[in-house]
């Protein structure tokens, strides 16, 4: 079983750390999906593994071999870039078999998988065209097919479909998901895109400064984030944070919102836009609509509640300016203490 192991894994430049300590396993056929903000450190990992950047601290194995000092040619391992970095002058075909021919490999066999990999991913009509009289999605596809067709033990993506337009990477992302199942091959892979983290990613792990805040499946990492931090980073639209104080075992809002049925020392409530409930007949608060952001399946409102942003999402129409009935104490809230870490997830009650 082909396994990855990150151990004590650290990478400086000078004296900018960008991953002091990082420590990680990654099993055969899993497709692992990092996520962070901009210079946490995703890209620069991806290139330790794969052999494009030294590594500082630590070793990186896989299946127990030390590739520390392993030249990128030999470590079994595959990346493709955002940029695709594919041969202007070279067609299709030739783009896809390059790695295979500088390796040696017999030239029948380079054709017996260029045309495994091109039905794979749809490219036998495109094999005589250069680059440059490709679509967007199809230099990707190439790109992904000259990976493919090196048969690696491991698939390294950094931002693949951050290039393409909207409906582009939808396509695209179906076709990795259909692909990683075909194949069952093992994925790293780098985005900022929450859609595609959440639908592609077996596991993901989410990164900050160069440290893991949590790991987990995407529903786990929803539904319980480990802090404020993670809360913040996954899920599009973004949770809401409302910052309170805990007293007489209750938790308080400016405005005399009081809530029960918290965990002791709550500071902060996290409301998910569309986990929050608008009832137009339970209503317990209220929160005067500021903009409307329609989304075709639903409306997003902004506005402030106890002089604090937030943002709710509804099936149900409302214009600027209306006032927005909401049971607070009805919506599932996530409570987090003064230190940012998360106490319980539940629905709380409103204190009499």
């Amino acid at each position: 079983m082909k396994t990855l192991q990150l151990i004590e894994l650290g990478k400086a430049y000078h004296q900018h750390t960008v991953i002091p300590r990082l420590n990680l396993g990654i099993n055969q056929g899993e497709f692992v999906v990092f996520v962070g903000p901009s210079g946490c450190g995703k890209s620069t990992l991806l290139r330790m593994i794969a052999g494009l950047e030294s590594v500082t601290q630590g070793e990186i194995r896989l299946s127990g071999q030390n590739l520390n000092r392993v030249h990128p040619a030999q470590r079994e391992i595959a990346m493709v870039f955002q940029s695709y970095a594919l041969y202007p002058h070279m067609n299709v075909a030739r783009n896809i078999t390059f790695p295979l021919k500088m390796a040696g490999v017999a030239k029948a066999e380079q054709a017996r998988r260029l045309a495994e990999v091109a039905q794979i991913l749809h490219l036998t009509p495109l094999l005589d065209r250069l680059p440059g009289a490709l679509s967007g999605g199809q230099r990707q596809r190439v790109a992904i097919g000259r990976a493919i067709v090196r048969n690696p033990a491991l698939f390294l993506f950094d931002e693949p479909l951050s290039n393409l337009d909207a409906k582009l990477r939808n396509e695209m992302r179906l076709s990795l998901k259909q692909l990683h199942q075909q194949l069952q091959a093992t994925i790293l892979y780098v985005t900022h895109d929450q859609v595609e983290a959440m639908t592609l990613a077996d596991r993901i792990v989410v990164l900050n400064q160069g440290l893991i805040e949590q790991e987990g499946s995407p529903q786990t990492l929803y539904d319980a984030p480990a802090n404020r931090f993670v809360a913040g980073f996954i899920g599009t639209p973004g949770m809401n944070f409302l910052d309170g104080q805990w007293q007489d075992g209750q938790f308080q809002l400016a405005g005399g919102i009081r809530l029960s049925g918290l965990p002791a020392g709550t500071a902060t409530l996290g409301l998910r836009p569309n986990q929050i409930r608008v009832d137009t007949r339970h209503s317990e608060v209220a929160m005067v609509i500021e903009l409307v952001e329609p989304l075709g399946h639903s409306w997003l409102y902004y506005g402030r509640l106890a002089g604090q942003a937030i943002a709710v999402e509804s099936t149900q129409p409302f214009a600027q300016g209306a006032s927005l009935p909401l049971a607070l104490g009805r919506s599932v809230c996530h409570c987090f203490d003064a230190a940012g870490q998360r106490l319980a997830t539940r629905e709380a009650s409103l204190a009499d």
